[in-house]
């Protein structure tokens, strides 16, 4: 390992999440991404394929370390063509500290038919329900400022939590003031798509 690396710790913690969020099915090998700002101006960012060519089994010098203008600082590899939705919410809310995209297993049947994920226990209560940005096609332009849109629309809530978003047909990105909070807020929503799937049968 390359000891010149710099924020270690958030690496390994990346590394961590990153076998969590395959190992709970939080994402599959279709994709699933999430970046962390390090200072002002500097985001860690998982690399391109990390599901697909890795299983998310990542090592922490794996972590790009990027600026706002997607010049790879530190690492070797590829940047994922999510970045620049990343980097748009980190660098435009000083409250989110960490972003995460994915495919969650219970979350997919509302992805795939663009449907609301209700908050039905107190474990997103205060976030609000989990909606629908609108559709564009995953990793365009326009699909970045869809999300942006989504976001600026609850702009009150992003500021003091964690949300969640769907991009339909594609996947959902949530924010936290870290990564320790984005994750919880992934599960939290994956966990409120199985109450809402399984509802109907209580």
């Amino acid at each position: 390992m390359n000891e010149t690396y710099s924020f270690m710790d958030v690496r390994k913690q990346m590394a961590k999440t990153a076998k969590m969020i395959w190992e709970r099915k939080l994402t599959n090998a279709a994709g699933g991404n999430f970046a962390v700002r390090v200072e002002p101006g500097k985001i860690l960012s998982t690399p391109s394929m990390m599901s697909e060519q890795k299983y998310c089994e990542l090592k922490p010098e794996d972590m790009l370390l990027i600026d706002y203008r997607y010049h790879i600082l530190e690492g070797e590899g590829k940047l994922s063509r999510e970045t620049h939705m990343h980097v748009a919410l980190l660098s435009t809310y000083p409250e989110i500290g960490a972003t995460i995209h994915a495919h969650p297993l219970y979350c997919m049947p509302f992805v795939a038919f663009g449907k609301t994920i209700h908050s039905v226990t107190d474990a997103t209560e205060g976030r609000g329900d989990v909606e629908c940005m609108d559709y564009a096609k995953p990793c365009s332009e326009q699909s970045v400022k869809n999300v942006m849109k989504y976001f600026k629309e609850r702009e009150e809530i992003v500021r003091n939590k964690p949300i969640g978003c769907i991009m339909p047909k594609h996947g959902v990105v949530v924010s936290g003031k870290d990564l320790y909070k984005a994750f919880s807020m992934l599960e939290r929503i994956e966990y409120e798509a199985f109450c809402n799937i399984t509802r109907t049968f209580i």
